[in-house]
């Protein structure tokens, strides 16, 4: 029995993950949207957040994306000698993040749908 359970919770476990790595896009514009944040702090924030850190590879490339799109702006500074780039939502990112958000509440509404199954 504690076999199949541990086989439950780990299931559970990587459904989250992918449900999160779904929707990485509007986890990081949500949690840039509520305050500046660099790279790094922005990991932080998704792991203290969701208990899940996206790969370098993975979340990096989103901030490529947003900022080449204009969702957000990234400027260089320097803390402690360190170069950072510190992420800001723009307007047009905070009209996208709501139409993201949108999308997302309708996807859900769908699945309530196909509960009957």
């Amino acid at each position: 029995m504690q076999c199949i359970y541990y086989f439950i919770v780990a299931e559970l476990n990587n459904n989250v993950k992918y449900l999160l790595r779904g929707n990485l896009r509007l986890l990081v514009l949500n949690i840039i949207s509520k305050n500046s944040i660099h790279g790094y702090a922005l990991f932080k924030e998704l792991e203290k957040i969701y208990k899940w850190r996206p790969s370098c590879g993975t979340l990096y490339p989103v901030l490529s994306e947003f900022e080449e799109n204009g969702i957000i702006l990234g400027s260089e500074t320097v803390e402690c000698g360190r170069c950072k780039k510190i992420y800001t939502i723009t307007e047009k990112g905070r009209t996208h993040l709501k139409d993201m958000i949108k999308d997302f509440q309708g996807s859900l509404q769908l699945l309530r749908l196909n509960e009957r199954f």
